[in-house]
Formats: C-alpha cells, structure tokens, sequence
C-alpha cells in the first residue's frame, strides 16, 4: 500500500469516528504511521485529503453504475444496487459522504459538485424515463432522500449488529420509496423482481 493510501485510510477511518473538524493533520499521520509534518509531502493539507476521499467515493459509484442501459428499469436497478453496495460495503466513507460535504471548500468543494452532478444526473435521466412527468428539483429531492435511506445504515455504531439480509432490506426500502413517483393507479416498480 502506498504511503498516500495509508494516509487516506487513516483519514477515512478517523473523519468517520470523529468528523472532519474533529480531526487535525497529526491525528491522521500517527494512525497512518507518519509524522503531520510528512502528510505535506503527499496533500497540500486536510481540505486535499477530504477532497481526495470524496473524489474516491464518487469514482467508486461511476464505475460501479457503468454506462447508461437501454431498459430505464434495469438501469435503476443498477443505480439501486450500486449505492447500496457502496454503502454497505463503504460505511465509513458513506458516512464521510453524508456528513462531511459542506466542509469541502473552494475548488475542492467546486470539483465536487461537477463530478458529483455526473452521478445525480444518471439518476434523475433515469427516474424521468421510469416516472415521466416530474420536475428535476422534484426527482433530485427524490434521489436526496433514497440516498439518505440507503445510507441510513451506515452510521450504525461499531459492535452493533447488522441486520439480516441489509442489502436486500435497504434495496426493498429503496424501491418502496420509489413508487411514490408513480401516478396513481400506475404499474408500480419491480425493479428488483425484472433484474432477477
């Protein structure tokens, strides 16, 4: 593992515990085995290594939707699947996700909101061609809130356990939440059931 992924690690794992703010550049370079002062070699500071993490989380949800299918249906399920995934098998850096974007500052916080709109636009391009007829601010208050669900977990305390079937749980939630998009008397979403 390379030093910068150490630091990273650590920053991930002490920004989850303790919140960004609750955090200095010392803290992070004893849990990554460093002096602070050598954390400079790697990130111009704290606000970089933040960046950096949600730069990471926001490839690992890009690549894991891959690219945009034909079938709306299939493509939420995959989006569905996706974040759920993420979150379940990242809880520490979804919790840095939820908790910690409005500590991004400046370009970092500007590159962010580009990349992170990448995301957020599969999402609603998808939920317009399964539920047509919705406004965008409608369909991203929507995505805010399923994304809220299926994070929900991840704040979980350490030694509590996890519920049985979590990603079958938070991905049942998730399209229950979903059909409220639906007009009344419409067929309602299976996505799950149609991606087998």
């Amino acid at each position: 593992m390379s030093r910068e992924q150490q630091i990273l690690d650590a920053a991930e794992k002490l920004f989850a515990e303790r919140s960004f703010d609750g955090v200095g550049v010392d803290a992070i370079g004893r849990e990554a085995g460093v002096t602070g002062s050598a954390i400079y070699r790697h990130f111009d500071g704290k606000d970089e290594i933040l960046a950096a993490l949600f730069d990471e989380a926001t490839d690992a949800l890009l690549l894991s939707v891959g690219e945009p299918g034909g079938d709306p249906w299939e493509e939420l399920s995959r989006l569905v699947k996706a974040h759920v995934e993420f979150s379940v098998g990242r809880r520490r850096l979804s919790v840095i996700w939820q908790r910690e974007q409005r500590a991004l500052s400046g370009a970092h916080e500007r590159s962010f909101r580009r990349r992170q709109r990448r995301y957020i636009d599969r999402w609603v391009d998808c939920l317009d061609r399964c539920y047509p007829g919705h406004a965008r601010d409608t369909l991203v208050a929507a995505i805010r809130a399923v994304h809220a669900l299926m994070f929900s977990d991840s704040a979980r305390p350490d030694g509590v356990r996890e519920p049985t079937a979590l990603p079958a749980l938070l991905t049942g939630l998730t399209v229950a939440a979903l059909d409220g998009l639906a007009a009344p008397g419409a067929a309602r979403l299976r996505a799950v059931d149609r991606a087998g």
